[in-house]
């Protein structure tokens, strides 16, 4: 493998493990195109809600796969949850400057069985779009919706097709502000 080689795979392992799902401006002015990558932070206005993610692209750039945390999140309490897992999200761009997400999460608690670290208590889905504001900046709009593991009767992590939320879906928007890179 040739040092060119060699740094570009390097360069590639960083940016998946230091990306953050987001969206960024490339270029300037009213052609510009938004491209998903970067390390985001997500804060919900006049609320303590907020959560931080990395966005890996695919080589369109137009699609890409993340990965987060919930420092401060929602119905956390109400389901017995004394925790969450991270976030898996999925994000397709859907226009210049606009694209459309999906995510879900755990509410986890402490098993009471030994056999296992936690036990799920809800499963979280949240849904919607991102607009770009300029660079580095986005608006969310997001319509979270929460399902009991009995929801999930196959087995694969997601509420089954035809399940309705255990409770009225949260609807909220975001601004979301894309980590610097270093100066």
């Amino acid at each position: 493998m040739t040092t060119g080689s060699l740094r570009r795979v390097l360069l590639s392992i960083l940016m998946v493990c230091l990306a953050v799902p987001g969206m960024a401006l490339a270029g300037d002015g009213p052609k510009a195109a938004m491209k998903l990558e970067g390390a985001w932070i997500a804060k919900v206005p006049t609320t303590l809600g907020q959560w931080s993610y990395v966005l890996s692209p695919d080589s369109s750039g137009r699609h890409a796969t993340g990965h987060g945390t919930i420092e401060v999140g929602f119905a956390i309490g109400e389901f017995g949850a004394e925790y969450t897992s991270p976030l898996l999200i999925e994000v397709t761009v859907t226009g210049p400057n606009t694209a459309a997400f999906n995510s879900v999460w755990y509410g986890l608690k402490k098993s009471a069985d030994p056999t296992y670290s936690a036990e799920i208590v809800y499963i979280a889905v949240n849904q919607g779009t991102m607009t770009s504001i300029g660079p580095g900046k986005s608006l969310g709009t997001h319509t979270l919706s929460y399902y009991l593991p009995a929801q999930d009767a196959d087995g694969d992590g997601l509420p089954d097709p035809g399940q309705k939320p255990v409770a009225p879906p949260v609807e909220l928007t975001t601004v979301e502000t894309r980590l610097p890179g270093p100066f």
